[in-house]
């Protein structure tokens, strides 16, 4: 619950950052589009290091290095090693940052790839301190360490936040001319807009100063966030220092497993890297509309991600470590009981969170971005309905990865992950080739729903014979209930949302009302079906926390 908490306020803040950033530059604007290109680059290259290559390798190594009593030699060099390492490749990136953004994007022209690769060279030596911040964190995830880690990311928002509204204060907002209207009504909208204040939008509004408190704030709260773990770790004893030497400790046995991982990630940010790219050509294949883009689908991505965030990465997180120490003593049945109450519990909150995102997309996404204008409000909905219906078994194999990490089998992922991804690119190209560029991001999210779906499947059947079991029956008759309870809740609250304005998105009061109404009576049904179905999971993990609740409220005094 304390990382839930922290993962929460890291989402809540993330979601005022992005709103903030949305009323700055927009969300279908060249600008917005520019920027996001240069700023998932190193979310990109953090997320092959975070997803596969560290979290493979760090939580099992370090475990056994404690457990020999080597514990904190293995550390010092390791992160010895990582600094190196990260500080070479993230000088060779940012050196080649015209390249990547080429890279990433499609059919841009000139003046956008430019303000694009600027952005860039401000956004990319992020890769360094997020390196840091993964190895430092999975140190601390390895002594059973939490709540600091889940709770760094607000600081880097909070950061963001105050440098995109000083951004706004100095600078004005950058908007974009009417791109739906006939010529003559543009030039009246983009009369109306000089008349408000607003800048007109072009490449050559952004000057030194623009670029760099814009790209210069989202980096140093990134620096921020890694430096903050450095108190938890000297509390440890874990004061970072050089030890130079690294053979006998177990790093070369790293090395194997994170060649294996690497191998699997050039097949999983491939396909990743495919789905970027042609986001990044829907704006300029839809000329005088507004369409999801690269920077739409980013938002549509962070949306996605939060009930994903609070329960599955939480819950995985702590029960990683736990495995690991499974697999060091040899315990099976141990490893598989807790896969078993993984899956279930984070599919019985995912299935809620898939029923409240599919009915409330529009109304939260007005809520989250009150900036915007009520068509990209509208073209974020789609691929956040796409991406919401991949929840559950983007949780499962999440969780079902961890296992293949805490046994060391890189091998066997790698051969699962080929199909994902080639599912993944394969059908986001099948959308690009054949849909109109308005339903590209739609579809991509829908693509990566179904490699989800794919890889749950081969990843529970691949374990099955080698925990000998993984209570299949139990646990496709728990999900059949979760997800009837799941349906019949998600059809309710699209019976009453219907009967508000605009679909609940007609202003900012609208969807704050209909989220709050709407969203209330549908965790209240979804948790009266799962009583009423015998799905106990949800209630189980929560009763812990209503206990203490419970109790507090039984030891305050009475007046």
């Amino acid at each position: 619950m304390v990382m839930a908490g922290g993962t929460a306020a890291s989402r809540l803040t993330g979601m005022v950052r992005a709103a903030v950033l949305g009323g700055a530059i927009g969300a279908g604007t060249m600008a917005a589009n520019a920027f996001d290109a240069a700023n998932t680059l190193p979310n990109f290259f953090y997320a092959i290091l975070a997803e596969g290559v560290l979290n493979a390798v760090l939580v099992p190594q370090i475990v056994r290095a404690f457990s020999r009593g080597q514990g904190e030699e293995f550390v010092h060099r390791l992160l010895t090693l990582a600094t190196l390492l990260l500080g070479g490749l993230t000088a060779l990136l940012t050196l080649t940052a015209g390249f990547w953004l080429a890279a990433f994007t499609q059919d841009w022209d000139p003046d956008k790839l430019a303000l694009g690769t600027v952005f860039a060279y401000w956004c990319l030596p992020q890769v360094f301190f997020y390196g840091l911040y993964l190895v430092w964190s999975q140190v601390l995830n390895a002594r059973s360490i939490f709540g600091v880690v889940m709770w760094a990311p607000v600081a880097n928002n909070l950061v963001s936040i105050v440098g995109f509204g000083v951004f706004i204060a100095a600078f004005g907002r950058y908007e974009a001319a009417s791109k739906t209207a006939p010529d003559a009504v543009a030039a009246a909208a983009q009369t109306a807009s000089a008349a408000a204040g607003v800048t007109q939008a072009s490449a050559e509004w952004w000057g030194g100063g623009q670029i760099a408190l814009l790209a210069g704030t989202a980096t140093l709260g990134i620096v921020l966030q890694a430096l903050i773990l450095i108190g938890p770790l000297a509390r440890l004893g874990l004061r970072p220092r050089w030890r130079w030497g690294f053979r006998g400790f177990g790093l070369g046995r790293a090395a194997r497993m994170t060649g294996w991982t690497a191998l699997s990630l050039v097949f999983s940010q491939g396909a990743m890297w495919v789905a970027i790219r042609l986001a990044s050509a829907a704006e300029d294949a839809a000329p005088g509309q507004i369409v999801a883009s690269n920077a739409i689908f980013t938002l549509a991505l962070s949306i996605y991600v939060i009930p994903h965030s609070l329960v599955t990465v939480s819950l995985t997180t702590a029960l990683f470590t736990r495995m690991s120490e499974h697999v060091q003593a040899g315990n099976m049945g141990r490893l598989r009981q807790d896969l078993s109450y993984g899956i279930m519990t984070t599919s019985a909150f995912s299935f809620l969170f898939t029923a409240l995102l599919v009915v409330l997309a529009l109304p939260l996404a007005r809520l989250l971005q009150p900036g915007l204008a009520l068509a990209e409000v509208e073209a974020i909905t789609g691929p956040v309905v796409a991406m919401a219906l991949g929840l559950v078994p983007l949780g499962m194999t999440l969780l079902i990865k961890r296992v293949f990490f805490a046994l060391e089998d890189g091998r066997t992922l790698l051969a699962l992950q080929i199909p994902m991804s080639l599912l993944f690119a394969g059908f986001s190209l099948a959308c690009f080739w054949l849909l109109p560029p308005a339903w590209w991001v739609t579809g991509i999210g829908l693509g990566q729903t179904l490699s989800f779906l794919a890889g749950a499947i081969l990843r529970l059947t691949s374990l099955r014979d080698r925990l000998n079991g993984i209570g299949g029956a139990e646990l496709g008759w728990m999900h059949l209930r979760a997800g009837a309870a799941a349906l019949l809740t998600g059809e309710l609250g699209w019976l009453i949302l219907s009967r508000f304005p605009g679909g609940g998105a007609a202003s900012v009061s609208t969807a704050v009302l209909a989220l709050a109404l709407v969203g209330s009576l549908m965790a209240l049904v979804y948790l009266g079906l799962l009583r009423a179905l015998r799905v106990p999971q949800l209630t189980d993990f929560l009763s812990p926390l209503l206990t203490r609740l419970k109790s507090r409220a039984s030891a305050a005094p009475r007046r």
